[in-house]
């Protein structure tokens, strides 16, 4: 399986994401979209350089066009995964504002019937997290970024509490590759 995965500029669900991500490419083709806030977000976790090791486009490096995100028109890509998601992230892609590279590539996924997948940060009413300097503490979400993950559940979004959760909806998503799912 062809697999875009994205992430954003969150600390929440970082390590985690990156320990699935490595496993998946040992069976699939990843290949890591990352946003500029993601970029700085992993070098704070000190994860740059595991993810560095696989196949890399960065926001960073990209017009403001995003040439990179027409990869899902092309049909490159089987499914995009975006762990962890940003509640900024998951605002923009409900509201179909492609001004970012991950909500750009978002957008053009839906629109070309590729499956996405979406580990938010903000899931529940109260999230539980840690600084990079290992402080726990909690973040209280708000009404509105759950109500734009039940919309864009209600489009077709695959959303997921956890990344140990993409490699079951990876397989929901091989099934459904070119149409709009529910899982």
């Amino acid at each position: 399986m062809r697999i875009a995965w994205g992430i954003s500029g969150a600390g929440h669900l970082l390590q985690e994401s990156v320990e699935v991500l490595m496993k998946l490419s040992e069976k699939h083709d990843v290949k890591v979209l990352l946003s500029a806030a993601g970029e700085e977000v992993a070098a704070m976790y000190k994860v740059l350089e595991d993810i560095g090791q696989l196949p890399l486009v960065r926001e960073s490096r990209q017009g403001r066009s995003f040439p990179s995100c027409g990869a899902f028109n092309l049909g490159r890509y089987d499914v995009f995964v975006i762990s962890p998601a940003t509640s900024n992230t998951v605002a923009k892609i409900r509201l179909g504002i492609g001004d970012s590279f991950l909500s750009c590539c978002a957008i053009l996924a839906l629109k070309s019937r590729v499956p996405l997948i979406i580990v938010p940060t903000d899931s529940k009413p109260v999230v539980k997290t840690k600084a990079p300097n290992g402080q726990e503490f909690e973040i209280y979400v708000r009404k509105i970024d759950l109500e734009h993950l039940e919309a864009l559940r209600d489009e077709g979004v695959i959303i997921l509490e956890h990344p140990r959760e993409v490699p079951r909806a990876l397989e929901v998503a091989k099934e459904g590759v070119r149409k709009v799912i529910k899982l």
